[in-house]
């Protein structure tokens, strides 16, 4: 008995004594019959994987129906896409890829008994990987050699009939080394794969260069998707649907006043120039978002997949000239406009305005050709247009000259406020006059708050810059692990609330100044007198006032005469015509109220001079009766003669006096 349990123990040590020696270097794997040695099923149709870095592609282990392989494919496709985000940080990631293939299609080794073993990759392979790229010792634990064997893998046939080694067939382990440093291109090159959206494209190429609208993650040959994903698709249809609306209303209501102030106003005055003028620019300005949503904006934003326009494609140059000169010619006429006000309330004389004409043109002209020049013109990762994308080229040819003219143009909009508010208190304490401020207060307050905004929201978002790129890496891995396409994935980028109201301000400019301008009265009657006076229309005017039992003698602001004097006798509506002397354009507001305070103090003045005045002096108007002095208009045809001035130099005196004070306001 003490014998056999003697026999016991010595075989039990000589048992483990193999093992420990069985077991150096080895690992143990498992006999699965339902897998045989066959060919590797291929790569995809549009994406290379392991058809180049596997030792042996006819002879890998896999079941039956590859169905193994099919799942192995997305299992590499989606490690190698995390390895192109890798590099930079990484080391010869080529060899990795290649130990990545050997993992998931393991060569296969067909025994003599009719068994399929595969083979584990080397423990010094995975070494090696992990040593040339550690963040990938995350995913693999080269210590366990059941795994990464350091020679081979056991494999226990004693079932099927083999004796040798106590039964363990002994398989050498996988080492794609040699395979890898024989490879030549393109089986040795890196494999680059993007997560959807992102796209691959190599910007070693000329055809896919940064200067031809890609913008590349870097260090990868991954570029964004057009546009850049800063919000949801449906919200990119909301801004593009509030473009095509608020863009063509715009449009409708430009043209408009330009036909209103510019062609059948017969009065060219400054301001009228000034309203035909800006409304041509917010035309220009318009007609960027027509031409774009007429071709389409994905279409002519976004070219090619992947690649956003530039100045080189037609419609992008295009469009980028016509908003850039129409917004920069906007914003002198705007100020054009202030200085004309303030010259007006201060009545000092401007220079002459076919200068200003001239110099707002050349300047327009000479901001259009810097950025054409330097191939500013593009739509950008994220837009609704083109427009001047090179942050020096956008700040030197449009932010800080047009902001020197806002600037400008503001504080002439203060002095002018300032001046009629120290007029009405010092003159009257009826403050009715200050209504006539609420036109041009809301001109100011919507189309220079307007810019303003966009100032402050430019340079934020510039100042974001920064912050924006720093979220690149985290919106990478949300892509690469997302279940739906990265279409739960967002960039970081601007609020969504300050992007649309932008947007909605650029395309709001002609709808401002029609409500503002072209709804004026002014404007309705430019409109009636060119009716009225068309041969066509005229005889079914003169019918519809004939049968409302009106007789009218038509002439209004437009032809050039001064405002109309209404006298009504029962059915009868006369309208005298009177010297062209005292026009104000009631279109201007201040230099309204400026004048009618003016005619209150000049007529307390005219008062006390007719009290004064003597019958040799020449009473005003003797000849007619009534005093038209107070209105500050010219007296009608027979009774404008002194009593007893010669040659009715009393009348002259007030005429000329009056005539001089109006000059400029005249011509505003």
């Amino acid at each position: 008995m003490k014998f056999k349990i003697l026999l016991y123990i010595i075989i039990l040590i000589i048992e483990i004594i193999n093992c420990q020696i069985i077991n150096n270097g080895y690992g143990y794997g498992l006999v699965n019959e339902n897998y045989k040695c066959l060919s590797y099923i291929g790569d995809p149709n549009n994406q290379q994987l392991c058809s180049n870095k596997l030792i042996d592609n006819q002879v890998i282990y896999s079941i039956i129906n590859k169905t193994n392989q099919i799942q192995s494919l997305k299992l590499v496709e989606q490690t190698f896409k995390q390895l192109t985000f890798l590099q930079g940080k990484c080391s010869n990631l080529n060899f990795a890829q290649f130990g990545i293939c050997d993992i998931y299609f393991p060569s296969c080794v067909e025994s003599s008994f009719g068994i399929s073993l595969p083979k584990r990759l080397c423990k010094s392979v995975c070494n090696k990987m992990v040593s040339d790229c550690p963040a990938l010792g995350a995913s693999l634990n080269c210590s366990d050699s059941n795994k990464f064997p350091t020679i081979g893998t056991l494999y226990n046939l004693t079932n099927y009939g083999y004796t040798d080694n106590s039964g363990f067939y002994e398989v050498q382990c996988s080492d794609p080394t040699n395979y890898y440093q024989n490879s030549l291109p393109p089986n040795n090159q890196f494999i680059e794969i993007c997560p959807t959206p992102l796209l691959l494209r190599n910007q070693s190429d000329s055809k896919f260069k940064p200067d031809k609208g890609y913008t590349y993650l870097s260090p990868t040959n991954c570029v964004l998707s057009c546009p850049q994903p800063f919000f949801k698709h449906y919200k990119w249809k909301q801004m593009y649907n509030m473009s095509k609306v608020l863009s063509t209303i715009s449009f409708v209501c430009s043209i408009y006043n330009i036909i209103t102030f510019g062609l059948l106003s017969k009065i060219k005055s400054k301001y009228n120039l000034c309203i035909t003028f800006f409304s041509i620019s917010t035309v220009l300005m318009s007609l960027m978002d027509i031409v774009t949503y007429g071709i389409g904006y994905e279409e002519l934003l976004c070219p090619e997949p992947g690649r956003y326009a530039v100045q080189s494609d037609a419609a992008c140059g295009v469009t980028g000239a016509f908003f850039h000169i129409g917004i920069t010619t906007g914003v002198l006429w705007w100020t054009t406009m202030s200085i004309c006000l303030y010259s007006e309330v201060k009545r000092f004389k401007m220079i002459s305005f076919r200068y200003i004409i001239l110099f707002n043109s050349v300047v327009s002209l000479i901001l259009l050709i810097i950025p054409l020049s330097g191939q500013a013109f593009m739509s950008g990762t994220g837009s609704l247009g083109c427009w001047i994308r090179k942050t020096w080229f956008v700040n030197g040819a449009f932010w800080i000259p047009c902001g020197i003219a806002l600037f400008i143009g503001a504080i002439c909009i203060v002095l002018v406020i300032y001046e009629i508010f120290k007029i009405s208190r010092n003159l009257s304490k009826d403050n009715n006059t200050l209504l006539f401020q609420i036109r041009p207060f809301l001109c100011v307050l919507l189309v220079g708050g307007s810019f303003l905004y966009l100032f402050i929201f430019y340079f934020n978002n510039e100042r974001n810059l920064d912050k924006y790129k720093a979220s690149i890496p985290n919106y990478v891995q949300c892509l690469l692990t997302s279940n739906v396409n990265g279409e739960d994935c967002l960039t970081d980028g601007p609020d969504f609330g300050a992007y649309f109201t932008f947007y909605f301000f650029t395309r709001f400019f002609g709808i401002t100044f029609f409500c503002i301008y072209g709804t004026s009265k002014i404007a309705r009657d430019i409109w009636f007198e060119s009716a009225y006076n068309h041969p066509f229309f005229h005889p079914y005017i003169v019918k519809c006032l004939t049968l409302l039992g009106i007789s009218k003698h038509f002439s209004s602001y437009s032809s050039g005469s001064n405002p109309k004097n209404f006298n009504r006798n029962g059915s009868n509506f006369n309208m005298k015509q009177n010297k062209p002397k005292n026009i104000i354009n009631p279109i201007d507001s201040i230099s309204k109220s400026v004048f009618e305070v003016s005619t209150k103090h000049n007529s307390q003045n005219t008062n006390e001079t007719k009290e004064n005045s003597s019958g040799g002096g020449g009473n005003i108007g003797s000849g007619g009766g009534d005093i038209a002095s107070t209105e500050n208009t010219s007296i009608d045809n027979g009774s404008g003669e002194n009593g007893g001035g010669e040659n009715g130099s009393g009348d002259n005196s007030i005429e000329n006096s009056t005539s001089s004070k109006d000059s400029n306001t005249n011509s505003f």
